[in-house]
C-alpha cells in the first residue's frame, strides 16, 4: 500500500495525480451536493494572486520537465488525457497573450494608431465572432454547472487579473529560477483574517492593501486603459480620428475599464485598510507615462 504525495514540484496534488495517472490507476468523478471537507481558503486578493503565482511556478516546473504531459504523458496515458493535464501545466503561458491584449492596443491607441481591421473590412467578423464564441462557450459552460451570471462576471475577471499577475510572474519567476538568477523562495498563503476584512469580504469587496509589484502591474494596465479610452472618446468627438478604423481597440480597452472598476475605486474613492496603497497607484501613473514615451519613440522611428 503506497501512501503520500509525490513532491519535485511545487503543486504535489497535480504532479501526484498526474503520475499515478500514467501508472495506469483510473479516477472516479465525485462531487457530491453535501460538501465533504471544510477548509479556509485567501480571501485577499494579494493572498489569492501569491498561491496562484506559486501554482504556476509549480506547473510550468512539470510541463517543462522529462515528465512533460506532451512528451511522457501521451504514451502512458493517451493523447486526449494527456492534453487535458499540458492544459494545465503550461497554464501560466496565458499571461503572454494577455499582457500583450492588456497593453499594446491601448498604447497605440493613444498614438492614434489602427491596429484592426476596420468596421467595413469584412476580416472585423472575425473578432466579433472569436469574442462572442470564447466568451459565449464559456458563459454556457459556468451556467450549465449551476452558476450565476454574477459569478461569471467575477470568474472572467479573476482570470484577466490572473494573466497580469500569478502567471506573468509565475512565468518570470521559473524562468529567472532556471537562468540561475536570485529568486524568492517558498512562501506561504495567510489564511489569518480580521473582522474589517471578513466583512468587505462577504460584500464582495476586493481587498489590496498592500504594496506589490504585482498590484503596479494591476494598477498600471487599469489606467492606461482609462486614458486610452477616454482620449479615443475625445478624438472621435472632435473629427480626428474616426471610429470605424479605432472601434475594436476602443472595445477592448472599454471592456478592460469595466472589469477594471473594483481598481479604480480602490484607488480613489475607497478609505478603509483594504485600500489600493497610494505608492502603488503612483508608481503606475510614472510606468504608464514611461509606456506612453516609449511607444511613441519606436512608432516615430519606425
Amino acid at each position: 500500500m503506497q501512501m503520500g504525495f509525490r513532491y519535485g514540484s511545487l503543486v504535489e496534488d497535480y504532479y501526484t495525480g498526474y503520475r499515478l495517472q500514467c501508472e495506469g490507476w483510473k479516477s472516479v468523478f465525485c462531487n457530491p451536493k453535501r460538501p465533504a471537507f471544510l477548509g479556509d481558503v485567501p480571501i485577499s486578493l494579494h493572498d489569492v494572486v501569491s498561491q496562484n503565482k506559486r501554482w504556476s511556478v509549480g506547473l510550468l516546473e512539470v510541463g517543462f520537465s522529462k515528465y512533460s504531459p506532451l512528451t511522457f504523458g501521451v504514451p502512458s496515458m493517451g493523447f486526449v488525457m494527456a492534453h487535458c493535464y499540458a492544459h494545465y501545466a503550461f497554464w501560466p503561458i496565458w499571461s503572454i497573450p494577455i499582457s500583450l491584449y492588456a497593453f499594446i492596443p491601448q498604447l497605440a491607441l493613444l498614438n492614434g494608431v489602427p491596429i484592426f481591421p476596420k468596421v467595413s473590412d469584412p476580416w472585423f467578423f472575425l473578432y466579433v465572432f472569436l469574442f462572442l464564441g470564447a466568451y459565449g462557450q464559456d458563459f454556457l459552460v459556468f451556467m450549465s454547472a449551476k452558476g450565476t451570471w454574477k459569478r461569471w462576471w467575477n470568474d472572467q475577471r479573476i482570470w484577466m487579473i490572473r494573466g497580469l499577475t500569478s502567471f506573468l510572474f509565475g512565468t518570470i519567476e521559473y524562468v529567472t529560477k532556471h537562468l540561475g538568477m536570485a529568486t524568492q523562495g517558498f512562501s506561504l498563503t495567510s489564511k489569518v483574517v480580521d473582522d474589517d476584512q471578513g466583512k468587505r469580504y462577504y460584500q464582495g469587496i476586493f481587498e489590496f492593501g498592500v504594496v506589490s509589484p504585482m498590484f503596479v502591474m494591476l494598477a498600471t494596465a487599469a489606467i492606461i486603459n482609462l486614458v486610452a479610452f477616454v482620449k479615443a472618446l475625445v478624438d472621435i468627438f472632435k473629427g480626428d480620428q474616426s471610429l470605424d478604423g479605432l472601434l475594436i481597440q476602443m472595445f477592448i480597452a472599454g471592456f478592460v475599464v469595466i472589469n477594471c472598476l473594483p481598481i479604480y475605486e480602490a484607488m480613489v474613492l475607497r478609505a478603509d485598510k483594504g485600500r489600493m496603497p497610494t505608492k502603488v497607484t503612483i508608481i503606475s501613473t510614472f510606468v504608464v507615462g514611461i509606456l506612453y514615451m516609449a511607444f511613441a519613440f519606436i512608432l516615430r522611428s519606425v
